[in-house]
């Protein structure tokens, strides 16, 4: 349904006028869809990984338009609406890719692992989670009550996290998305 949907959102327009108005709508419900739909409750003081460099732009490879539940553009400087160095840095480890949305004074963090093999592709997004029960395995420095939606949750605020901290965090996400490549 999905995909007879976006069909005729990208070519059942003659007016270029009218296909960009409909793609600026897209970029914009797709944010709010993602932060809307957004599977973590925690929030970072310093860009994920630490102590990893983070990418002056992103690879020519993961270039193009995605879909999740609608289509997010993704080119050398920015994904969707957010911009490279300011509302978003970018760090790359093996095969995962960091995204660290800054929301006010902390970063949000989706994990994107791609993998690649001649024209087979698959490309899964996670998000880092913690729980009560787990929460004094890491330097929480805040826990805020946050509402998506209807729902109110806890938004725990974490500092000085080590990768096997941060891989224990995305090993409880029980919701990983895939993304599929649409351009």
């Amino acid at each position: 349904m999905l995909s007879i949907i976006l069909y005729f959102v990208f070519f059942s327009f003659t007016n270029i006028n009218q296909y960009n108005l409909i793609i600026r709508k897209l970029i914009f419900l797709s944010a709010v869809v993602l932060t809307m739909a957004s599977c973590t409750n925690v929030a970072f003081v310093k860009p994920q990984p630490e102590g990893i460099k983070a990418l002056t732009e992103i690879p020519e490879n993961l270039q193009g338009t995605y879909v999740i539940n609608d289509s997010i553009i993704v080119k050398a400087n920015a994904i969707g609406e957010d911009t490279l160095g300011k509302t978003l840095v970018v760090k790359k480890r093996g095969n995962f890719y960091y995204l660290n949305f800054k929301e006010e004074e902390v970063y949000e963090l989706t994990v994107v692992k791609v993998v690649q093999c001649l024209n087979y592709e698959k490309i899964e997004m996670f998000h880092p989670k913690i729980s009560d029960d787990n929460q004094d395995k890491f330097k929480v420095i805040e826990v805020k009550s946050k509402t998506y939606g209807t729902e109110e949750v806890k938004e725990y605020i974490v500092d000085n996290v080590s990768i096997t901290q941060l891989s224990k965090m995305l090993s409880k996400d029980k919701n990983n998305l895939e993304l599929t490549r649409i351009k």
